[in-house]
């Protein structure tokens, strides 16, 4: 404003000129003065907001027509983070000189700082808090934690019979097709909680569920081993089978302790998927649903959606991205003591969901799936030299199905796939 524009009416303009306070006092000033020209400081309101839309002085100057006790209260509103700029970097007029002087005259410093040391409900939970806050670890560790902390049971898991006939290759479609059944209440109650919970620091740091999310590829799994009709009534939760109750029953446990614990079963769960997926899914394609490696259907993903993760890119990168967003985890030493204790619970669950599928099979309660074995022929024929050659290529493939020795060696990276326990062999974690 120039010199010659006339001044609104305040009460008692005279003799004061501490322009300094002006940005800590008067709340239409937080930003520089209101009245200057926009043009003059058109830089620096650029990144503070345009001065002229300060809310005291949308009607006009708010201090014109109000008393002392009433500039008092409107002085209290003032919010402790008001935003300031650096008055020495602004043009100033003299109106504002004469109003921060009157402002002074209400307000000394002394009362200004017992306005700001009135602690709201709010800041002073948040202080108690900060208070209590636990010591978090530097370090973590996560990963390595695990891997650690499961090996005894990761042991335990191989033994299981179902897992060896998986690996060997001697499961049929009812014993994979049960399976997968029993995975998809495991995967879906799991992402749900994951999303449920997917604000909490921790569980945010592994929330991935466009890339990892299982449960609509089991859905299509499902379809391809019972057919469309069937499914619906495949997922319904009062199929659930008692180990299939207890493993969900279990993650809910976990999260009433704390979400935290999530990414034990999360961790357990996906990269084991990740690590031996690839090899599952060609034992499967061999040894359940009879399919040559060089036959040009080879490479399909029907009934094997399960084990592909199409929205990952390069799955070593992810992998080790994952990890090391699980030891960026922000926990102290009990929560981390208690995420080692529910990754070994999860093997422990998983090796009962094995344990439930061979019981089952043997006792002939399995649903029946639309992948069954080819029954052989008894007519015996009189070979000639290519048909025994060729049965002997066949019968070398069969024992490959049939081998355990060195496949397992191969295949344990990722056991968790078939089951968490063999998921998590030491050579998947030699990275971390």
């Amino acid at each position: 404003m120039s010199p010659e524009t006339v001044m609104p009416p305040h009460p008692g303009l005279e003799g004061l000129t501490n322009i300094d306070e002006l940005k800590h006092l008067c709340p239409a000033f937080s930003k520089g003065c209101p009245y200057a020209s926009l043009e003059e400081v058109e830089s620096v309101a650029m990144s503070h907001g345009e001065l002229f839309r300060c809310p005291a002085f949308k009607d006009g100057c708010p201090f014109s027509t109000k008393s002392e006790e009433e500039i008092t209260a409107l002085m209290a509103q003032i919010p402790k983070d008001h935003p300031t700029l650096n008055m020495a970097e602004l043009p100033s007029c003299e109106e504002g000189v004469v109003l921060v002087n009157t402002l002074n005259k209400f307000l000394d410093k002394s009362q200004l700082a017992q306005l700001f040391s009135i602690q709201t409900k709010e800041e002073a939970i948040e202080e108690e808090i900060k208070i209590d806050e636990p010591e978090y670890l530097e370090d973590p560790q996560l990963a390595s934690a695990m891997r650690e902390g499961t090996k005894v049971v990761h042991r335990a898991a191989e033994t299981s019979v179902f897992t060896r006939r998986f690996l060997k290759g001697e499961i049929n479609g009812d014993e994979y097709g049960r399976y997968i059944n029993s995975l998809y209440f495991v995967y879906k109650h799991m992402e749900d909680l994951l999303e449920q919970y997917k604000n909490h620091p921790v569980v945010s740091i592994i929330h991935f569920p466009h890339e990892l999310n299982r449960r609509e590829a089991i859905e299509k799994d499902l379809e391809f081993f019972y057919g469309q009709d069937r499914v619906a009534e495949l997922i319904d939760p009062k199929t659930m089978t008692p180990a299939v109750k207890k493993y969900v029953q279990a993650m809910e446990d976990a999260c009433a302790k704390s979400p935290a614990l999530l990414i034990a079963h999360s961790y357990s769960r996906y990269l084991g998927d990740l690590s031996g997926g690839q090899i599952l899914s060609k034992r499967l394609k061999k040894c359940v649903l009879m399919m040559d490696e060089q036959d040009g259907s080879w490479d399909t993903t029907e009934g094997l959606n399960f084990y592909y993760f199409n929205n990952l890119g390069n799955q070593t990168d992810f992998k080790n991205f994952y990890r090391e967003r699980l030891n960026a985890a922000k926990v102290d030493q009990a929560t981390r003591d208690l995420i080692v204790a529910e990754a070994v619970q999860s093997f422990e669950l998983n090796i009962n969901l094995f344990d439930e599928i061979q019981q089952l099979s043997e006792e002939g309660k399995l649903a029946t799936s639309l992948i069954q074995p080819v029954e052989e022929e008894e007519e015996i024929v009189e070979l000639n030299e290519v048909q025994v050659e060729a049965t002997r290529t066949v019968e070398k493939e069969q024992v490959s199905c049939s081998r355990s020795t060195t496949w397992i060696g191969a295949i344990t990276v990722g056991v968790a796939t078939v089951a968490i326990g063999a998921a998590v062999y030491q050579r998947y974690y030699q990275k971390n």
